[in-house]
């Protein structure tokens, strides 16, 4: 929204949208599962921009218990009886949302096979991202349900670093594109049963309007003889690679192996560095250059609904110092940004997103990876489990 619209509430249940312009996504951009207007108490609301907001509340049917929070380790939420959910079956995230169970205890198990023997001797129910390698001995256990439960692929992404070298030159970014092959990528998450991945050689997610491959040859290279070539047209010159991978994250640091081992075949002066999770999350929002703890590329993962159109797509906002970790800067993708908000008809979106794809072919904000389906496991003693596209809990019972 434009700083000039306005939002002016009507009552204690009602407010009002005073727009300055048309946009027909007002609904849409309030009702998606990513990135969804935030409603919130004024007292809030009033926080100061620059800080972060201290106090965490909901108005589900489950009341999250910040005093029995240990960050990394433990979450709990107990069942809120001010809710008065809808009386009708859940129907993703929407429809009655019924809390059938007293207390969601959310455990954090780093090692995945204490985790799977967590759950085949029953002192866990449910295991949002179990690891591909160890569904097969899981599949055998009688009392555990393995199940694709999330409605969206999970979408891999190399990301780099714009603001130093040697990432900060696009033609460099291009050369590794080149060797990318989707399929290696897919294979060490998900294993060798293309049934459970896909490539998808653009930047929206694969099965969704918008998704195109215009302008994405550089992703049907892959071929490494022709990255080493291009590298050297580039003027790579030995710069240091700092590729931060995380150690307890399978399917991310799994990524983060693949291309560790190409970046060598290529040519590339590579120190790969191993941590944890947290540590990661917390170091790609340095902005220094290696030599002073800073990075170059890092691995992230995210569902297909974050990445099916351009404005929700963090991975492909380009506005410099304001844009998602890695800070790239390209005012052409931006303006397609915008053009598509404004877009007269369905034809004309089409269109624009092309755009959008042929120039982050260009740029290169980051390279896509391809797409796992991350199946689910819980016990075959709770019920109510339903499709949906995130892990929810209600209807749930047990």
């Amino acid at each position: 929204m434009a700083a000039t619209d306005e939002i002016t509430a009507l009552d204690d249940r009602r407010f009002q949208f005073r727009l300055k312009r048309p946009f027909p996504f007002l609904a849409l951009a309030m009702g998606r599962s990513q990135g969804p207007t935030p409603i919130m108490p004024e007292r809030l609301a009033m926080t100061d921009p620059n800080q972060q907001v201290r106090e965490s509340i909901g108005s589900g049917p489950f009341r999250f218990v910040a005093n029995e929070w240990n960050p990394g380790t433990r979450a709990l939420w107990v069942r809120n009886d001010d809710y008065v959910p809808r009386q009708e079956p859940p129907n993703g995230l929407a429809g009655g949302r019924m809390a059938r169970i007293e207390r969601v205890e959310w455990t954090v198990i780093p090692d995945s096979s204490t985790a799977a023997n967590a759950m085949q001797t029953g002192e866990q129910d449910y295991w949002e991202y179990p690891l591909h390698d160890l569904l097969p001995m899981m599949r055998r256990n009688r009392n555990l349900v393995i199940e694709q439960r999330l409605l969206h692929g999970t979408y891999g992404c190399l990301r780099f670093n714009h603001l130093h070298p040697p990432f900060n030159n696009a033609a460099i970014r291009r050369a590794v594109a080149m060797a990318v092959d989707q399929r290696d990528y897919m294979r060490a998450v998900a294993g060798e049963d293309p049934a459970g991945w896909s490539e998808c050689l653009g930047v929206f997610a694969c099965g969704t309007p918008l998704a195109n491959d215009n302008g994405s040859d550089v992703l049907r290279v892959r071929s490494v003889e022709r990255a080493r070539a291009a590298l050297r047209e580039a003027g790579y010159n030995n710069e240091r690679v700092v590729l931060v991978a995380p150690g307890d994250y399978p399917q991310i640091n799994a990524l983060s192996l693949v291309t560790a081992d190409l970046l060598r075949r290529i040519g590339m002066n590579v120190e790969l560095v191993s941590a944890d999770w947290g540590t990661l999350v917390q170091r790609r929002t340095s902005r220094e250059p290696v030599e002073r703890g800073g990075w170059s590329i890092f691995h992230t993962t995210a569902t297909g609904d974050a990445l099916d159109m351009p404005p929700v797509h963090l991975f492909l906002r380009s506005n410099g110092p304001q844009a998602w970790f890695g800070w790239p800067n390209d005012a052409e993708i931006e303006t397609l940004r915008d053009q598509w908000l404004g877009a007269a008809n369905p034809a004309e979106s089409l269109r624009i997103a092309a755009a959008v794809n042929a120039r982050a072919m260009q740029t290169m904000p980051y390279v896509p990876l391809g797409f796992y389906w991350q199946p689910s496991a819980w016990r075959r003693n709770v019920t109510g489990v339903f499709r949906a596209p995130g892990t929810v809990f209600w209807g749930i019972g047990k």
